[in-house]
């Protein structure tokens, strides 16, 4: 494929994503937001596998690399992909995507703290300023509890994803990042299902409304299979660094699209502080980082 086809299909998949900011809450029209991800690891987990195997010959991983697999399981994919979904459902979509896209920020933190990266004036400064554009989208639309409860969330949940390349770091340099996130679903579909508990097996042939139906085959089929599997042929072809300037359309895309489906308001606080964070985030991110090569390849949005 041509150059210009990948880099179409990686546009595409930043789109898939961040409309799944505003079609992510229809699912909360029958599920919770443990019933939902855990039925759209079950269903994605199995297709991920089968693909890894497909593309890379094998899904082997080491014995001694299950407990790493079960930590960044429990952060990517129980602790994340819950709490985007609490995120999405109890503030704005605007809100949800401005927020945790500064989890490269956590990335950058966390990856310090753990010394698999040096310290510079830099990453503070540019940590800093997208700080300060986090607290003004926080206190967005302060007026109601349920805004300002997701706003909470939508930082935690910033953290999750910030947390987990650097968790994730060393089995990525012994495996691809997509046979990481394949078992990643896997293992981390078990205690969701768990959580949610048997009945969440016979949910989706008990599901009334149109849209929540289509919401959760988004989720697991364009959102989950198409994009991460189109993301990590662009990572492959064209270079994790070039893929990753594609991240920042995402939350343009969610926000646009939130105001035209959902009639959405957009705030000019919303948007002063949308900005000040990718100033923060070119900041950081202008600086050459290890780290950063693995927290471009996300598994969800």
């Amino acid at each position: 494929m041509r150059r210009w086809g990948i880099e179409l299909l990686i546009l595409s998949v930043v789109i898939i994503w961040g409309i799944n900011y505003t079609i992510a809450k229809y699912g909360f029209l029958e599920f919770t937001a443990i019933e939902f991800t855990a039925l759209r690891m079950m269903a994605a987990a199995p297709l991920l596998l089968l693909l890894t195997f497909f593309i890379e010959k094998s899904v082997y991983m080491k014995r001694k690399d299950i407990p790493r697999l079960i930590i960044v399981s429990v952060v990517g994919i129980v602790l994340y992909q819950t709490l985007f979904m609490e995120t999405v459902k109890y503030t704005s979509a605007t809100n949800a995507s401005l927020l945790i896209s500064i989890s490269p920020i956590f990335t950058t933190v966390f990856a310090i703290f753990l010394k698999q990266e040096n310290f510079s004036s830099r990453k503070l400064i540019g940590s800093m300023i997208a700080f300060v554009g986090a607290a003004l989208v926080l206190v967005a639309g302060h007026s109601l509890t349920s805004s300002f409860y997701g706003n909470g969330i939508g930082l935690i949940t910033s953290i999750c994803w910030g947390l987990y390349p650097v968790l994730a770091g060393p089995l990525i340099k012994k495996y691809s990042a997509l046979r990481v996130t394949a078992w990643s679903a896997l293992v981390g579909a078990i205690p969701l299902l768990l959580l949610s508990g048997p009945h969440v097996f016979v949910m989706p042939f008990h599901i009334t409304h149109g849209m929540t139906q289509f919401a959760l085959l988004y989720s697991i089929f364009f959102v989950t299979v198409f994009g991460l599997v189109m993301w990590y042929v662009g990572v492959q072809k064209i270079g994790a660094s070039h893929t990753m300037v594609y991240m920042y359309i995402t939350p343009l895309v969610a926000v646009l699209f939130a105001a035209v489906w959902a009639n959405e308001y957009v705030s000019f606080q919303q948007m002063i502080g949308g900005i000040i964070i990718f100033v923060g985030l070119w900041f950081v991110k202008s600086e050459k980082v290890k780290v950063h090569s693995i927290a471009g390849e996300p598994i969800s949005k």
